[in-house]
């Protein structure tokens, strides 16, 4: 028969094995929309987010464009900017869709009405924003990390609409630094949000004093527009996943794109599988360079932006080793000095 001691030496064993997993905490984070219903027939534009109305976006995209911020240090302070940007919700932009990079769950839209400029919800904790903020890396005291919910930089949106959401975001993420102070900027993005991580990778270097800054872009299954010519898309072959020869992604010229600016650092993880079943939606593709590097996961779109394959599950750790996991390794390895 067991004694006392045995089977207290016994529990203590199982707590010591079970999965770090186990014990994940969300992260508690306040959501704000850009434009919000202050009643029935009245809408207002939030005062924290002036550049999207500056920059001429229509009202109805401004009320479907979801931001929190996380960390916010102060423009004096802050020495690493930090945004984390999720993928189209849903077909038409303005539904709930989880996603693994930014830590939202699919119901973090539900219930804003009369009266809600900021709501309450969560980032789940094992997403690629909840292991960066508990790496030890970063501190509150001089990182901001912002948190997009909802870019509407929607895949079908015209070329203008989508010319003034890049604006738009840029101005207002780089107002939470300077340049002379800030060490690094790092931009993170899934599907449609790995292209304005891109497209914003590039506004920034082509801007003084903030091209001489350090920028760092990990991206997963990034998905550009290659009717309108997105990252230099448009009638480009295609390239197919080594590990899946029914799944391509399409060129992107990255050398014109970025012709005569300083490079960022790319990290990129590719699929190349249909963003929606049989349609020619799909992720880029590009040639490495010393500045841009990409690998390759036989995993569906949503899978690897996901990290599950039914909406909210748990997230599956092999999914998350494809895709978050590969980002996080390569920032913990390029982006601290």
């Amino acid at each position: 028969m067991q004694t006392l001691k045995q089977i207290l030496c016994m529990m203590l064993l199982a707590v010591l094995f079970i999965s770090p997993l186990s014990f994940a905490v969300d992260k508690p984070i306040t959501v704000d929309r850009v434009r919000w219903k202050k009643s029935l027939f009245t809408w207002k534009d939030h005062p924290d987010y002036p550049e999207w109305k500056n920059a001429g976006i229509w009202t109805e995209y401004r009320k479907n464009t979801f931001i929190a911020r996380y960390w916010n240090p102060g423009a004096s302070q802050a020495r690493t900017l930090m945004l984390l940007l999720p993928g189209q919700q849903g077909s038409s932009g303005s539904s709930g869709c989880s996603n693994c990079v930014a830590g939202q769950g699919s119901t973090w839209d539900n219930g804003w009405g009369n009266g809600d400029k900021s709501k309450s919800t969560y980032i789940k904790e094992h997403s690629l924003a909840g292991q960066l903020i508990d790496s030890g890396q970063f501190s509150a005291n001089d990182t901001f990390i912002g948190v997009v919910f909802n870019s509407n930089f929607n895949w079908e949106n015209t070329a203008s609409a989508k010319s003034k959401a890049e604006q738009a975001f840029t101005n207002w993420f780089l107002k939470h630094g300077q340049y002379p102070t800030v060490n690094r900027i790092i931009l993170l993005g899934s599907s449609r949000g790995g292209t304005l991580a891109m497209r914003m990778a590039k506004n920034i270097l082509q801007r003084n004093g903030w091209n001489t800054v350090p920028v760092y872009v990990g991206i997963i299954d990034a998905v550009p527009n290659d009717v309108q010519n997105e990252l230099y898309t448009a009638n480009q072959p295609k390239c197919y996943n080594p590990l899946n020869s029914s799944y391509y992604a399409r060129r992107a010229d990255l050398a014109a794109f970025f012709f005569g600016l300083n490079k960022p650092a790319i990290r990129h993880v590719v699929t190349g599988a249909p963003v929606i079943l049989n349609t020619a939606v799909h992720a880029f593709c590009a040639d490495n360079f010393g500045w841009y590097n990409q690998s390759w996961e036989d995993l569906k779109h949503t899978e690897i932006g996901r990290c599950n394959s039914t909406e909210d599950a748990p997230y599956n750790a092999n999914f998350m080793d494809a895709g978050i996991g590969r980002l996080y390794d390569w920032l913990m390895n390029n982006a601290l000095y």
